[in-house]
């Protein structure tokens, strides 16, 4: 009886045993989960370290293309005269030129258009800024050189259309393609007369047109 009840008794410990290695801790055996990652954030904007405020860079707007648009009237342009064209602040003493064309020796026939295009002939930044453009005005001139001295050349109107740009490439808001319309630029350029001056104001108004001597 003995025998039995011992042998009983390691039967219902080995059946304990079984069971305990059996049955986990369900804490051991779930699935460790990670939170996805997220993209890393982007740098902070430049901080002003007087006021502690975020800064942004100033736009600065500079003159990045020039269109001339010439009427002819009853008296053509002949072929090699030459003309030249370009832009200077009006108010600015020994700055130079900012934009010019210098191969203009093409006939401008007869009461017809003539379009063209300036280059930027100046690396001054102060010489193309808009402000600087605003504080002074502008001038364009046109010369005119014959290729014979009796040969003349009749001017009706002049069309000038200016771009500006900030330094990333955008267009200025309300002056990013401005036109302007020297109605009043009118008359002959000859060999001895043979300079035509059109000004603008700071806002870009046209206000004379004068033909002078060379």
């Amino acid at each position: 009886m003995q025998k039995v009840i011992f042998l009983s008794t390691l039967a219902l410990l080995a059946m304990c045993t079984t069971q305990a290695q059996i049955k986990q801790d369900p804490a051991k055996t779930a699935i460790k989960r990670t939170a996805p990652t997220s993209p890393p954030a982007p740098p902070p904007a430049p901080v002003n370290k007087t006021t502690g405020a975020e800064s942004t860079p100033a736009l600065v707007y500079n003159l990045t293309a020039v269109r001339v648009k010439i009427r002819t009237g009853n008296d053509n342009k002949e072929f090699p005269s030459k003309v030249y064209a370009m832009i200077v602040r009006r108010s600015s003493v020994g700055e130079g030129y900012s934009f010019s064309q210098l191969r203009l020796d093409n006939e401008m026939k007869i009461n017809s258009d003539t379009e063209f295009g300036l280059e930027r002939i100046t690396q001054n930044q102060t010489a193309t800024r808009l402000d600087a453009f605003q504080s002074s005005g502008l001038r364009l001139v046109i010369q005119y050189l014959p290729n014979f001295f009796l040969d003349a050349w009749k001017i009706e109107s002049i069309t000038l259309v200016l771009e500006f740009k900030d330094q990333f490439g955008n267009l200025h808001p309300t002056l990013g393609s401005k036109t302007i319309v020297f109605s009043n630029a009118y008359g002959f350029l000859n060999s001895e007369y043979g300079q035509m001056e059109c000004d603008t104001d700071g806002s870009f108004a046209p206000i004379t047109a004068i033909i002078k001597k060379l």
